[in-house]
């Protein structure tokens, strides 16, 4: 493999963003990188002519011509702002709208990257559960969707969804137990992200660094997959069940369609805790939820920079906007 060069923000971050973590253990391992992207539009999502925002979870509701679109530009994308830096190895879920994004890009499936299960929820349009048109208290609605341990109201044995769910997946996930009938955000990072953070995704990034004989800087993902499993991963790696402030902004981030974005992280080799990597600072502090978009992250040797105050307003800018309900 080619040498990988480790994302580098170019700007630096104001005190008021930046935490710092004396619990964190100083780690030996290498740095790795992962450009995060999340699905383009898919019919459920709400972008395309009449349609509406609908619980998807593990329904396999195919990209929108929007979404092909989308699917098409980050394509164009990830090759403009990765040029001469080497992928190591691209994960994706099993489910339509997020490989045939990465179709466009690279491909390799993985169940563990499925989006979140919805249960019973799956189907409905989002704005009617949350009037209460489905029998459902809106408060516990907003929950299911934001809250990291909300469990949604689980499928049935004799739910034709899950029938067929169980149909399409027990084999892949292992046997009919391992299919999820519906899952909160910490299930999907404790049961799903965590081990296939541990299992598979670090151990090559571990085996890239050893090829490219570099000493902080590791291998590079791309990671194609869905709101929840991108959300949990970067709680995970963030450690936000251990950090209340943390933890809120993940729960009310929205990661937008068919756009990356790039997570630095590392891992404790005595401790094996996992923890992210400020891009802008390059050192142990610890900074809440350290994601930005891939077009402002330079994948090589930093430059200097003159225009600080800019980059740092494009970088608030975007964490608004991931913010919103």
């Amino acid at each position: 493999m080619n040498n990988v060069v480790t994302a580098v923000l170019v700007t630096i971050l104001s005190p008021q963003q930046i935490v710092t973590s004396l619990s964190t253990p100083t780690p030996t391992g290498p740095i790795h990188t992962l450009i995060l992207t999340r699905h383009g539009d898919s019919l459920w999502n709400g972008k395309a002519p009449g349609s509406r925002e609908t619980f998807t979870g593990w329904t396999d509701v195919p990209l929108s011509s929007i979404g092909e679109a989308e699917a098409v530009n980050t394509g164009k994308l990830l090759a403009q702002y990765t040029s001469g830096i080497n992928i190591d190895a691209l994960f994706t879920s099993t489910l339509g709208r997020a490989r045939m994004t990465a179709h466009h890009c690279w491909w390799a499936y993985y169940e563990r990257l499925n989006e979140r299960h919805y249960g019973s929820l799956q189907g409905l349009v989002k704005s009617d559960a949350e009037a209460g048109m489905h029998g459902h208290n809106p408060e516990d609605v907003v929950k299911w969707r934001r809250s990291w341990h909300a469990i949604p109201p689980l499928l049935r044995d004799d739910d034709s969804r899950r029938m067929e769910e169980v149909r399409l997946y027990r084999d892949i996930c292992g046997g009919v137990d391992n299919v999820p009938r519906g899952e909160s955000l910490a299930m999907v990072a404790n049961e799903r992200i965590r081990p296939f953070l541990h299992e598979s995704l670090t151990p090559l990034l571990d085996a890239a660094h050893l090829q490219s004989k570099q000493t902080t800087e590791g291998g590079t993902a791309l990671i194609v997959a869905h709101a929840n499993s991108l959300r949990a991963l970067i709680g995970v790696i963030c450690n936000v069940e251990n950090d209340p402030g943390a933890l809120r902004k993940l729960e009310s981030m929205k990661i937008p369609t068919a756009s990356p974005l790039v997570l630095k992280y590392r891992k404790g080799t005595k401790s094996g805790v996992y923890f992210p990597v400020n891009c802008a600072l390059e050192n142990e502090i610890k900074v809440d939820l350290p994601v930005y978009p891939l077009n402002s992250v330079q994948l090589s040797k930093p430059a200097k920079t003159t225009n600080l105050q800019t980059e740092d307003n494009k970088h608030a800018e975007f964490h608004d906007k991931i913010a919103q309900r």
